[in-house]
């Protein structure tokens, strides 16, 4: 599974561990289908706030 840098614009932040801990988490599922009910986690990515 390709991490692409260039869509956190290189930035190792918050958000990019929590994209890549609920990929991780999803990959564990796939393989253990029980635990998905206990996964409550947003998937998609949560709105960044401007920084302006």
């Amino acid at each position: 599974m390709p991490v692409l840098l260039d869509e956190f614009e290189f930035r190792l932040d918050d958000e990019f561990a929590r994209r890549f801990g609920a990929s991780v988490l999803t990959l564990i599922a796939l393989g253990q289908p029980d635990i998905k009910q206990y996964m409550t986690f947003t998937e998609a990515p949560i709105d960044r706030p401007s920084e302006e």
